[in-house]
């Protein structure tokens, strides 16, 4: 999978009348393009408002190991929420996304509250119902 050099491989977007994050990941996705990501999340006080995303990795070949996840989920995500709760709908279409999404559904767990979609739709749904607030 290929992307183009100019795009970031991964990109937010906030969609205020949601009142959610929105992330795309394109092509190949290391530890230090989620570490990047994440640094520049956590220092927007938009999106730290919201606290709620939609990862949309259907299109990422994901190349990073579950021991770096867990160490940017530590080194980078802990200490920066500082206490503050996230929720994240995480859609998928291939099996590594689906165990990476899993491991990081175990690793955030003391922070947030994830699900795993393959439809966006159902994610945008679970993600925006207040029933699940």
């Amino acid at each position: 999978m290929s992307r183009d050099p100019a795009k970031p491989p991964i990109s937010y977007t906030i969609d205020r009348s949601l009142g959610i994050i929105i992330e795309e990941w394109h092509g190949d996705v290391t530890a230090a393009d989620l570490g990047a990501l994440w640094n520049a999340y956590f220092s927007s006080p938009d999106v730290l408002a919201l606290r709620k995303t939609l990862a949309d990795l259907r299109d990422a070949n994901i190349l990073f190991t579950g021991n770096e996840l867990s160490d940017l989920v530590s080194s980078v995500a802990i200490p920066a929420l500082r206490g503050r709760d996230w929720k994240t709908a995480l859609v998928v279409e291939n099996p590594v996304q689906f165990g990476v999404s899993r491991q990081y559904q175990v690793f955030a767990e003391q922070y947030s509250t994830d699900c795993i979609f393959r439809n966006y739709e159902d994610a945008i749904h679970w993600l925006c119902d207040p029933a699940g607030q």
